[in-house]
C-alpha cells in the first residue's frame, strides 16, 4: 500500500514554519484523543465495505447493458480484494495524521494528490476526477454543518493544547475535511476506472462513517473537559443543546418520519392543501341531487340504463357471482395499438348490463338495488377519468384498466371503500399509478422491470380475488418492497446526475471566472511567451485552485498575484520598467511558477520549455526597457464588442413559471410531434447559470437545458405542466368528474341567458 505511511500537508508550500507544538502538558490527552479517534473509527470503515459491497451489487443487477453490468461486478470483486488492505491503510495514515499534527504541522487535505506521477501531464480537471473531487469536498462540507458545534468545541481546544490561539476546522485531523482525504489517499490505489463505482464507495463512507461521528466528537469533548482542556466551553455547549432541541422539537412535532421524502411529495402535499377532494359519497349525492334537478347528461352512462321499478331486485350475493364470472375476461383481449376508452368502457358497460340483469333474449329480468346501482355507477364514471388521465402511459392504463371489475367488487363488499381513503383497494390503484409517472416504455419486461411488478400485481388480482380485501393488502405490501428497492435505485441515480452535472457546472463557473480575472488584469495583452503560461498550465491551476479554496484561499491568491506581476512587468501599460526591482521580482516570479506546474503536475519539459521562453522576455525587458507586444491586443479588442452583444431575455409569464420551478416538478415535453411525449420531473437547478436537469420515472437523464430554453418550449407549446402529478390517481379523477359535471349544468345555462 503505496500510501499507507504518507502524510500530506494543507499547503504544499507553507509561507513559514509552523508552530511547535507545546505537548508536554498535554501529550497524555492528546494521545488519548488519537486513540479515541481510531478505535472509533475502525468498525465504522469496515461497515462502509460491507455497504459499498451491497450499492455496488444493486448496481450491477440493475444495469441495463452487460457491459455496464461486468463493470459493477468487477469492481465489487475488486473492492473486495482491496478492503483488507484499505482498512489497515486508512488506520495507519490516520494514526500519522494525528501525531503530525500533535507535532505542529497542518493536517491532511485535498493535495494528498501529488503521490500521482510526475513523468505524465495530468489534469485534475478531467469530469472524473472532478466528480471525485467534489464528492470528498461536498461530504465533508455535509459532516461539517452537522457537527459545527461539537466541531467547533474541538477545535478550541485542540488549539489549546498546541498553544495557538485558534485552528481551522479543515486542519482538525478529527475532522470531517481530513478524514475525508485520508479516504481519497487510500482509495487511489483501488484498481477501478468506473467512476460512478467509486462515488457509490464515497457515499458509502458518507454514510457508515461520517455520519456516526457525532458520538466520539461527544467523548473526546467530555473527556478533555475532564482533564481541564477549557472545561468552561462544557457548559456552553450544554446550554446551546438545550435550545437547539428545543427548537427542533418545534419544528418536527407535526412530521412523522415518513414525511422526509421529496420536494415532490411536498409540493402534492401543498397542492391537496389547496383543493379539498369530495369523498365518493359526497359525489354520488351530488350526482342524485343534480339528477333530481333533471340537470342535462347527468344521469348518462348509468350501467342499468333506465330502470324499471317494478323489476325484483338482483340478491347481492348474484351481483357478487355475476361480476367475478365476468373478472378474469374483461379486457384480456385489448389491443394497446388502437385503443379507444370511451367505446371500451361502454363496452363494459353494457357487459354488466347483460351479465347481470338481461336474459339470453335481451329482456330486463332484474334490476339493482339501490346501494349497487350507487356504487357500480361512481366506480364506472371514476374508471372513465381514470382512463383519460394523461399522466398514465398507455402501457400502464391498460394494465390498471383490468382492475376495474375487481375494484368494483371491492367497492360493493365493502361499504368503506366509498369514505376510506386508505381502503387497500384505493392505495393500490393510487400506488401503481403513482409509479408510471415518468415511465418510459422501452420495451423491457423482465422480472426487476416495473412493467413486470405492476402487470404481477393486476393478475394476482384479477385472478384471486374474491371478497378478501386482505388479498389486496398483501399485493400492496409486495408492491411497496418492490418500489421501496426501486426508490433507493432511482436516488442514487439522480444523486449521481445531480453530483456530474452540479461538477460540470462549478467547473464552468470557475472557468468562466479565472478568464474574467486574467481579462481585468490586460494578460491578453502580454507577449505570446508570457500569455501561453497563463493561457495554458496557469489557467488550470487558477481553476483548481479556485475550486477548492475559494476566492478567499491563500494559494488562490498567490496565483493571482504571480499573474499580476507578469501584467506588471511585461503588460502593455508597464511603462518604464525599474530594473532593480524586477531583478528582484524575476527568482519569486519563476520559482512561483514552478511550484504552480509541480501542484498540477504539469509536464516537466512543457514547463522548461516555457519558463525558458520567458526568462527571455524578462531579459529583453531589462536589455531594451520595453515590452514587444504582437497582434493579439487587436484580436482581442474586436473580441471584446462581439461579447458585448448579447440578446437580451424574454421577460413574461413563461420565463417567470420556469424561474420559480421547485425541484420535484413535472412537466411534460412535446419536442417531436412523432415520438412519444416525455414525462419529466426537475431534480437539479443550478444557481449559478440556470441549467435545469430533468430526469424520468427511473431516475434516468431526461434531459438539461438552460431557463430560457425551457421558458420558449413553453411559449410554443411544446412544453406543459403535468397537474397533480404526485396527487393520488382516485384524486385526480374525483376533481376530473366535478368539473365535467359543473361544466353539463353551466354550459346550458349560459347558452340559455345567450
Amino acid at each position: 500500500m503505496a500510501n499507507a505511511d504518507k502524510i500530506v500537508y494543507l499547503e504544499k508550500n507553507q509561507g513559514g514554519q509552523a508552530p511547535k507544538a507545546t505537548m508536554g502538558k498535554y501529550g497524555v490527552q492528546a494521545d488519548a484523543c488519537s486513540t479515541m479517534m481510531v478505535q472509533a473509527i475502525k468498525p465504522l470503515v469496515h461497515n462502509l465495505f460491507a455497504q459499498a459491497d451491497d450499492d455496488l451489487y444493486r448496481l450491477a443487477e440493475n444495469s441495463t447493458s452487460n457491459a455496464r453490468q461486468t463493470l459493477f461486478f468487477d469492481a465489487m470483486r475488486g473492492l473486495r480484494l482491496f478492503q483488507e488492505k484499505a482498512e489497515k491503510a486508512y488506520l495507519r495514515l490516520l494514526q500519522n495524521t494525528f501525531t503530525s499534527f500533535w507535532r505542529g504541522k497542518s493536517s491532511i487535505s485535498s493535495s494528498a494528490n501529488t503521490a500521482r506521477a510526475d513523468d505524465e501531464e495530468f489534469s485534475l480537471v478531467e469530469k472524473d476526477e472532478l466528480e471525485e473531487e467534489l464528492a470528498v469536498t461536498s461530504m465533508a462540507s455535509r459532516a461539517l454543518g452537522q457537527y459545527h458545534r461539537e466541531l467547533h468545541a474541538l477545535d478550541r481546544r485542540f488549539a489549546h493544547m498546541l498553544g495557538r490561539e485558534s485552528i481551522d476546522s479543515e486542519q482538525n485531523p478529527a475532522g470531517p475535511k481530513a478524514l475525508s482525504e485520508i479516504f481519497r489517499v487510500v482509495l487511489d490505489d483501488w484498481e477501478t476506472e468506473e467512476v460512478l463505482a467509486r462515488i457509490v464507495v464515497y457515499k458509502c463512507f458518507e454514510k457508515s462513517v461520517l455520519s456516526s461521528l457525532g458520538d466520539v466528537y461527544e467523548s473526546m469533548n467530555l473527556y478533555l473537559a475532564d482533564k481541564g482542556v477549557l472545561p468552561e466551553l462544557a457548559q456552553q455547549r450544554s446550554a446551546g443543546r438545550v435550545r437547539n432541541r428545543s427548537s427542533a422539537a418545534t419544528r418536527n412535532a407535526p412530521h412523522s418520519s415518513a414525511e422526509a421524502g421529496s420536494a415532490a411529495d411536498e409540493g402534492a402535499a401543498e397542492a391537496s392543501q389547496g383543493e379539498a377532494t369530495p369523498s365518493l359519497q359526497e359525489l354520488w349525492q351530488y350526482v342524485r341531487q343534480l339528477t333530481a334537478q333533471g340537470a342535462p347528461g347527468v344521469a348518462e352512462g348509468s350501467a342499468a340504463g333506465a330502470v324499471n321499478l317494478q323489476l325484483p331486485v338482483l340478491p347481492k350475493n348474484n351481483v357478487m357471482d355475476a361480476l367475478s364470472s365476468m373478472q378474469s375476461a374483461a379486457l384480456s383481449d385489448l389491443d394497446l395499438e388502437n385503443v379507444e376508452w370511451a367505446a371500451v368502457q361502454e363496452r363494459i358497460r353494457q357487459q354488466l348490463s347483460q351479465t347481470l340483469c338481461l336474459d339470453e333474449a335481451g329482456n330486463a329480468t332484474h334490476r339493482f338495488g339501490e346501494a349497487e346501482q350507487q356504487t357500480i355507477d361512481v366506480i364506472m364514471m371514476l374508471f372513465d377519468h381514470v382512463l383519460d388521465d394523461a399522466n398514465l402511459p398507455d402501457a400502464m392504463r391498460a394494465l390498471i384498466a383490468r382492475l376495474q371489475i375487481p375494484v368494483l367488487k371491492a367497492a360493493i363488499a365493502d361499504d368503506s371503500f366509498v369514505d376510506d381513503q386508505q381502503h387497500p383497494a384505493r392505495r393500490l390503484l393510487n400506488d401503481l399509478a403513482a409509479a408510471s409517472v415518468g415511465w418510459r416504455d422501452d420495451g423491457d419486461r423482465s422480472e426487476k422491470s416495473l412493467y413486470f411488478q405492476v402487470k404481477r400485481s393486476v393478475d394476482r388480482i384479477v385472478h384471486e380475488y374474491t371478497q378478501d380485501v386482505s388479498l389486496f393488502e398483501e399485493v400492496l405490501e409486495d408492491f411497496a418492497r418492490y418500489m421501496e428497492k426501486r426508490a433507493k435505485l432511482k436516488k442514487m441515480l439522480e444523486d449521481r446526475l445531480t453530483q456530474a452535472v452540479s461538477g460540470e457546472e462549478k467547473l464552468e463557473v470557475a472557468k468562466q471566472r479565472v478568464e474574467e480575472v486574467l481579462h481585468e488584469l490586460g494578460t491578453y495583452y502580454l507577449p505570446e511567451a508570457a500569455r501561453e503560461i497563463l493561457e495554458q498550465p496557469w489557467k488550470k491551476l487558477m481553476t483548481i485552485l479556485l475550486l477548492r479554496e475559494g476566492e478567499e484561499g491563500s494559494n488562490w491568491r498567490k496565483a493571482v498575484n504571480i499573474a499580476k506581476l507578469l501584467v506588471m512587468y511585461l503588460g502593455r501599460d508597464a511603462g518604464e520598467i525599474d530594473r532593480q526591482k524586477l531583478l528582484s521580482s524575476i527568482p519569486d516570479i519563476i520559482s512561483g511558477l514552478k511550484k504552480g506546474f509541480s501542484y498540477i503536475s504539469f509536464d516537466q519539459k512543457r514547463s522548461s520549455a516555457m519558463l525558458n521562453k520567458l526568462q527571455t522576455c524578462f531579459i529583453s525587458v531589462l536589455k531594451h526597457g520595453e515590452v514587444v507586444l504582437d497582434g493579439q491586443q487587436v484580436q482581442q479588442e474586436a473580441a471584446d464588442k462581439q461579447a458585448d452583444s448579447v440578446d437580451p431575455e424574454i421577460e413574461d409569464e413563461h420565463s417567470i413559471s420556469v424561474r420559480n420551478m421547485k425541484e420535484g416538478s413535472w412537466i411534460r415535453m412535446q419536442l417531436d410531434a412523432e415520438e412519444e411525449p416525455l414525462i419529466c420531473k426537475l431534480v437539479w437547478r443550478s444557481k449559478f447559470t440556470g441549467t435545469m436537469v430533468f430526469v424520468d420515472g427511473q431516475g434516468n437523464k431526461a434531459g438539461q437545458m438552460k431557463e430560457a430554453e425551457l421558458a420558449a418550449y413553453f411559449r410554443d407549446g411544446s412544453a406543459k405542466f403535468l397537474e397533480d402529478a404526485q396527487a393520488p390517481l382516485i384524486d385526480r379523477a374525483i376533481k376530473k368528474m366535478m368539473k365535467v359535471l359543473n361544466a353539463r349544468i353551466v354550459g346550458p345555462k349560459l347558452q340559455m341567458a345567450e
